[in-house]
Formats: structure tokens, sequence, C-alpha cells
């Protein structure tokens, strides 16, 4: 997605591409259907942006397209306009011999990535918009070359996708190495009837080579008559943003949708990502594009944003710099300047997201640097780094924690004076029967994606439910924590947890359920019963 894009340019190619014949390829055993909708953000969004900074790196550099770092600490930055520079010290050195771009639209110089063993063999690859003279239309091609004297030098062609296409928008691309192979991603070329379910045709793919550029022999459509054998998986729209999750090794791309249905993918060899088949994004115009949001034989997202936040560069955080952060995810929104932190559970699935460098720009490239560091290339800037905001984290700290110990004093008063919690020994079992049933739903509709269905909660991140002696102790907290959403510290089990959750939107009744599932559910016991009045009672702070 690009807003510079003017309307009348979606509009043409939206009928354009209605009158080009769906092709549909499924040359795989497709994974076991799961109908299961993914889980999908909501509008509201925790902003947090105070507590980090940024550092310039270097400016001067209008679209900072990739980054990657070579041993001696340095950088190479591309410019999709065509330049790659080499950064050293904040001072940018443009590099000679860079091949011919087409810097049109959405096109020009994409991503680089050094090679992991780059000290042994000096190899680095960078993907591009290629237009061959004498011919019409442009795609996406992958190079490797090394670096001398301030110059590309030995530069192989690795790839070049085909047939050209007459459309400047939706190239990819990005590149990531893992066990000996590099892959790489081209998006559908704004041919979205035409490439993306046709393997025949480049566009819309994951690829994935032999670091010289061979076709593995295990690519899942090798031997297939006329496929494009260098196809990982395929049914991708324009997959902008690539990294490997390091708890699972998998391969992980986001990619732009139309209007809202941006999506996360983890990627598995020779499946089939379903675009434009089913999305849960709509044309720019307004009109639909499928009825489907899901089909046998297609995978859905693990998760989709709606609106679409237009990302572009993601990484997983494994560093010690940002406690806070480490084993989840970052990725750039172009559309809404900001940094995007998704929290990940110990399932992988995401639980909740939460707003980092506000207002920054146009998020372009995001990497986690070898120094630990996250890199953002900012459109109209350069590439900035961001620190923790120390000062601002302690006072936050501070002013929780008095916000905390103030609340707890107040709570016990009113628990004493105001409020009377009913005895489960004074209800009906049927009363006790149907507000646990109730709870239980409620929880799995509203909780469990981020307590987990077991009530185990995730180390560090969200408090366990299960055991919990501030269900079963902390009754009025626990209560308006669920009514009107929590922030500041929290101790569960003698753990502490710095506690953000966004109200939940349920009525005093659903509230009073819940607490009547929860606190008597995973071992948990009370002797005391819920109800809608006395919920009523618990007032915000």
């Amino acid at each position: 997605m690009k807003q510079s894009i003017s309307f009348l340019v979606f509009i043409s190619l939206f009928f354009m591409s209605c009158g080009e014949k769906q092709k549909e390829v499924a040359k795989v055993t497709p994974a076991k259907f799961d109908a299961l909708t993914p889980i999908k953000t909501t509008e509201e969004i925790i902003e947090d942006q105070n507590d980090y900074k940024t550092e310039v790196v270097v400016d001067g550099i209008d679209i900072p397209w990739g980054m990657t770092w070579l041993p001696d600490g340095s950088m190479l930055v591309t410019e999709r306009e065509g330049t790659l520079y080499h950064v050293l010290n904040g001072n940018k050195t443009a590099i000679n011999n860079v091949p011919e771009v087409f810097a049109k639209n959405q096109g020009g110089l994409l991503d680089v990535a050094a090679h992991p063993n780059y000290q042994q063999n000096g190899w680095i690859y960078i993907t591009y918009s290629l237009v061959k003279k004498n011919e019409k239309g442009s795609h996406t091609a992958l190079i490797r070359a090394k670096l001398e004297n301030n110059a590309l030098t030995s530069i192989e062609t690795l790839y070049e996708g085909s047939p050209n296409v007459n459309t400047a928008h939706h190239f990819g691309s990005r590149i990531v190495f893992q066990d000996g192979y590099v892959y790489f991603t081209i998006g559908d070329r704004g041919k979205r009837d035409i490439n993306p379910q046709d393997i025949t045709k480049d566009g819309g793919k994951v690829y994935r080579l032999h670091e010289d550029g061979r076709i593995p022999e295990d690519n899942p459509f090798v031997g297939q008559p006329n496929a494009k054998e260098a196809i990982f998986s395929y049914g991708h729209r324009n997959p902008q943003g690539m990294a490997i999750n390091p708890r699972t090794g998998q391969i992980w791309v986001h990619e732009h949708g139309p209007r809202g249905g941006d999506e996360i993918n983890p990627i598995t060899k020779g499946l089939n990502y379903g675009w434009p088949v089913i999305t849960y994004g709509i044309n720019y115009s307004g009109t639909t594009i499928t009825e489907e949001t899901a089909r046998e034989g297609m995978e859905q997202p693990l998760y989709y944003w709606v609106p679409s936040i237009a990302p572009s560069g993601m990484a997983f955080v494994t560093s010690d710099v940002y406690p806070d952060l480490k084993g989840h995810l970052v990725v750039g929104s172009l559309k809404f300047q900001y940094l995007e932190l998704l929290t990940l559970t110990r399932d992988e699935k995401v639980a909740k997201r939460e707003k980092l460098l506000d207002g920054i720009g146009r998020v372009r490239s995001v990497r986690q640097g070898p120094d630990g560091y996250i890199y953002v290339g900012i459109d109209g800037k350069g590439v900035l780094k961001m620190i923790p905001n120390t000062a601002k984290k302690e006072a936050k700290k501070t002013t929780s924690t008095q916000t905390a110990n103030t609340e707890s004093s107040e709570t016990i008063e009113t628990n004493k004076t105001e409020i009377t919690f009913a005895k489960r020994a004074d209800v009906s079992k049927k009363d006790i029967e149907e507000s646990y049933k109730r709870g239980e739903a409620v929880y799995n509709n509203y909780c469990a994606q981020c307590h987990l269905g077991s009530g185990e909660g995730v180390a560090k991140v969200y408090p366990p439910l299960a055991g919990s002696d501030w269900l079963t102790e902390k009754e009025i907290e626990s209560i308006r924590s669920v009514k009107y959403g929590l922030r500041g510290e929290i101790k569960v089990n003698g753990v502490t947890y710095r506690g953000i959750m966004s109200p939940l939107g349920l009525n005093d009744k659903q509230v009073a359920d819940v607490m009547n599932y929860t606190s008597t559910t995973w071992g948990n016991e009370t002797e005391n019963f819920y109800t809608e009045e006395v919920v009523s009672k618990v007032e915000k702070e």
C-alpha cells in the first residue's frame, strides 16, 4: 500500500484486474482445513512511546528501504532511488557500480543483507526492481556481489522474476538466510488475478534458493511442468517484512493487504496463503474483492490488521537491551508512523498491541543490530536507533507504585465499609452453575488469548490466574481490573508484573460471572459469590 498513489490509479487497476480470469493451482497436498478465524486486532492500541527514545545513526536518506551490518560494525543502507550507502560513525559514502534500478513508484533499490559468513566469503545480497533494455515492463531481481574499494564487484544475478509486468508497485521484497538457503519475497506486481495463484508466473510468492542461486531439489514445485521451481510458498500479496522466529525457526512474513487485511503468515513449504481468493480486506474503492475469508487448502493468517497499518519491516526482539520487549515482535507502520509491538504468547499467538515511537515518521525498515539495539529506517529522515528511555521508565515505575499503594489502601477500606460479598454457601447450586458456565464463555472469548486456556498466563507478561492470590485475596482490585482495565504494577504470587490491560467492555453481570469462574478454577478457592449488584458498586479509581 502506498498513500501517494492516486485514487484513480487504484480504480483503474481494480477494473483491469476484474476483467482477468482468476487462475488457481494447488500442486501440493493442502494442510488440514481449519476454518477458525485468526486473531484480529481491535481498534484500540496501547500508547507507551515514552518508554523509548531514538538516536540518529545516519540522516539524509530519503527512503531507507533495507539495512545490514558488516563485521566492523559499519552498515550498508539502501536508498530506494538507487543508491547503496556504506555508513560508518554517522557518515555515509555512496557505493559505486550498483546496478541500474527501476526507480518508479514502489520500485527501486530494495533490501540488502550480508551473508551470515560474510567475514569468510564477502557476499552481499540485494533485491531491486529491474527493467532490461529493449524489454517492456519490470520485475524483482535478486543479486549477490562483493564490496571492494567502495564498489560492488563480482556481481551475480541469482534470480529474475518473469514475465515482466507493466506496473510500478508490489515488488516485495525482503531477504533472510537459514540453513544454507536464501529466502526472498516478490509481491504480486499488481496482477492479483494472474500471479499469486499461478506457480508458472513469478509474483506473490516466497522463494528459496541455495546461496549460490541453484534451485534446491526439495523445493515444493520442482519437476512440475512450467513451474517456477524457486517458489517456496504462494498466494501472497506484497510481503515487505520477513524474519525468523527464534523459538521455532519458522520464517514469518507480513504483507500489505488492500484496504484492511494486512497479514502475518508463518511460512510452510508449498502452502497457499490465499490471496486474492480469500482476504479480510476490500478494494481501495470500498467494493468487495471476495466474500470468502477461508477456503479449504488455503492458509489462514496468524494475525491480521483492520484497519490496515501498512506494515513494512519487522524483527523479533531477542536482545537483553529491551527486557520488556524480549521474545516479542516489532513491526513498522508506514500509514500511522509508529513502531508497533506485538506481544506473543507461548503458543506463538498475538496477545496485544503496543505503540512505540509514536509519530516518528513512515517506518520503512526494522532490524535488530548485532549490538542488540533495534534500528528503524524512517522515510525522509534516515536510520535511527531505539534506546530505552530510562528516566521516563523510572518515573513511570515510581508513579505506578505510589498509585498501586494508594489503591490498595482505599480498596481495603472500601471492601470493609461498602461492599459485602454473598457467600457461595447461601446461593443455590443452580445459580452457581449457571454463573460458572456463563463466566467460562466470557473468559474464553475475552481473556484466554492473553492468560491462556489453562490460566497459566505468560511469564513476565501476563500474570497467572491459576493459583492466583490476586483473584482470591484482592477481590476489589480484581473486579476493578476486569471492569475498567489496568495500568501500573501489580504483584501476583510474589511476582511483579507491569500491568497494562485495556477495558474489555463487559457489563456488570459478565464481570461477576467471569469472577465466579476464574476464582474457583485452576486450583483457586473462594467463599465469595460475585453478583451484578456487587460489581456495580466497584467504582473506577
